[in-house]
Formats: C-alpha cells, sequence, structure tokens
C-alpha cells in the first residue's frame, strides 16, 4: 500500500519533495527523482526496486527505508555521508517543503549511487533539536593521512662556512655546517583535523640531520650552530674536516658534491589510536677544497 503511495506522489512533483526531508535515519543509496538543474543536487529521492519505504514518524513525508529485510530480520545499513548544507538553500526554495530556515538545518547528505558508479547527493532535513545524521565510523588513520598531508614540512635551508660555492675551503681547515631556523624547516608543526565527531591532532619535528659530505663521509647533526665571523676553531656540534682536495677526487676538478637530509618525526593521536610517521626531505650544495701549497725557499751567503 505504502508502495502504491508513493508512485501516486510522483505525479505530483511539489508533494515528492518532501521525501528527502527526513529526520536524522540511517537511508541506504537512493535513486534521484528530481534534481536541480543548476547544483545538480537531488531535490526529490525515490526508492529503488527492492527497498521498502515508511512514513516519517514526524510526519513530514515519505522517508526512505533504514535498511533491508533479510530473513525476516532487519539488516540495518549505512553508507552515506552526510554534512551541512553550506549555503543553506534559500528561505524560499522547495526543498524546505513547509518548513522554515528557523525549523531546522539542510544537510548534504552524499551515498553511492544506485545501479552504477559515482554518488548521488541529495538535501536531508533536520528539525532542531534533532540529532545529526550519523553515516559511517570515522577511521582516525584516514584523518591522520589527511592532516600529516596538510602539515608544509621543508627541506633543510644549508649553510656553511665557508659558504657554498666559494674556493676558500681548504683540506684540513674546518668546515661549520648548520641549517636555516623556521617552523617549516625545523618545526614543530601542529595540526589537526576533525570529522564525525574525530579529532585527530598531529605534531610533526625535525628529529636529526644527516650530512652526506660528498668524500665518502656522513655527518648526524641536529640544526648546527651558525658560524660567527671571525672564529677560529671546529664547531661545537656540526662540522667536518676535508682530508683530500676536491679537485683530486672529483670529476672534471669540481667542487664536493653536499647533500644535508632531515628526517621528520610525525606523531599523531585521536580516536583512540596513536602512530609516529616519519619522512625524509634533501637540499644539496656544493664546497670547492683546495691544498695549500707553501713554497719553501733554501738560501745562502757566499
Amino acid at each position: 500500500m505504502l508502495r502504491l503511495v508513493r508512485l501516486a506522489l510522483l505525479t505530483v512533483p511539489v508533494f515528492l519533495v518532501a521525501s528527502v526531508l527526513s529526520v536524522a535515519r540511517a537511508d541506504p543509496p537512493v535513486e534521484c527523482a528530481k534534481r536541480d538543474a543548476q547544483t545538480g543536487i537531488c531535490l526529490v529521492a525515490a526508492s529503488s526496486p527492492g527497498q521498502a519505504g515508511g512514513e516519517h514518524p514526524g510526519g513530514s513525508g515519505i522517508d526512505t527505508a533504514a535498511g533491508h529485510e533479510s530473513g525476516g530480520a532487519r539488516v540495518s545499513s549505512e553508507p552515506c555521508t552526510y554534512q551541512v548544507a553550506e549555503p543553506q538553500p534559500p528561505p524560499t526554495s522547495v526543498v524546505w517543503a513547509g518548513f522554515t530556515p528557523d525549523d531546522g538545518v539542510m544537510y548534504l547528505r552524499v551515498c553511492p549511487r544506485v545501479g552504477g558508479p559515482g554518488i548521488e547527493t541529495m538535501y536531508h532535513f533536520v528539525p532542531n533539536g534533532g540529532a545529526p545524521p550519523a553515516g559511517p565510523p570515522v577511521d582516525p588513520r584516514v584523518l591522520a593521512e589527511q592532516v600529516i598531508a596538510s602539515m608544509v614540512m621543508g627541506a633543510p635551508g644549508i649553510r656553511l662556512a665557508p659558504p657554498p660555492g666559494s674556493t676558500s675551503g681548504l683540506v684540513g681547515l674546518p668546515v661549520w655546517m648548520w641549517t636555516e631556523r623556521g617552523e617549516q624547516l625545523l618545526g614543530p608543526i601542529r595540526q589537526s583535523v576533525s570529522a564525525g565527531g574525530v579529532t585527530v591532532a598531529a605534531v610533526g619535528q625535525v628529529s636529526r640531520i644527516v650530512w652526506d659530505m660528498g668524500d665518502g663521509t656522513t655527518v648526524v647533526c641536529g640544526a648546527g650552530t651558525p658560524y660567527p665571523p671571525g672564529v677560529d676553531g671546529e664547531s661545537p656540534d656540526c662540522g667536518h674536516v676535508y682530508a683530500r682536495a676536491s679537485s683530486r677526487h672529483v670529476a672534471g676538478g669540481g667542487p664536493w658534491p653536499i647533500t644535508a637530509t632531515s628526517t621528520w618525526t610525525i606523531t599523531w593521536s585521536g580516536g583512540g589510536l596513536s602512530g609516529t610517521e616519519t619522512l625524509e626531505l634533501s637540499s644539496s650544495a656544493e664546497l670547492f677544497v683546495g691544498e695549500l701549497h707553501v713554497l719553501n725557499q733554501a738560501g745562502g751567503s757566499g
């Protein structure tokens, strides 16, 4: 009998609009009977074959089923997701079906398209005081991936003394290494994301920087100490002394290639779960290292 009522309503579009104004119910995918020509949002939802329907308990119209029959038992299914419609439909829109924005809030309900690929978007009304519609549970690990992807983490900003590209490097003299400071270069970077009542927060920070000096040597440092002009001696925490000139070991007599790789450690927690991820980012520079030749001249008086 209900299905006959639904078919009868299909001939009267103004009443059909009420079929999507359900109150916070968990509905299966539905077919769209009428769509807004400009936005593409479904204005009228119709049951697909084999789905039962039911009168809305609040009397606001026809609602689609919250599940399907299986061996006499009702099986719940909710593949749809919900979010508040932004902006809300105009107060004069037919989707309100007799309600007004003062009576409640319109949500956008996104469901898998029945019988084919893609999704179907439609309006879903929740009256004041009604519980927001519940979609599928949110996986905190998915939110963790989203929040990490939103964090802007940079490669090391290489600084050297002698400066990169200069010809003042000499065998046996100390080289100072450090990196530029900044939240996006060293951290900590803090970010969070929320969905479905779950919030995941993450913190990213550089845990170490590994310098490949090009001569087969690697040096593990933190951010290093900037070189104070005029200071003699080695860096207190991040330096290197070349034992060979670059011209003797690099093809064409070029500079030593230097690569600094920072390891970002990102910890996240939320939704009862937590985890740690790492990310490596690299920058490169070059340093010419020469040899100091001292000319000794022996002389005597005769």
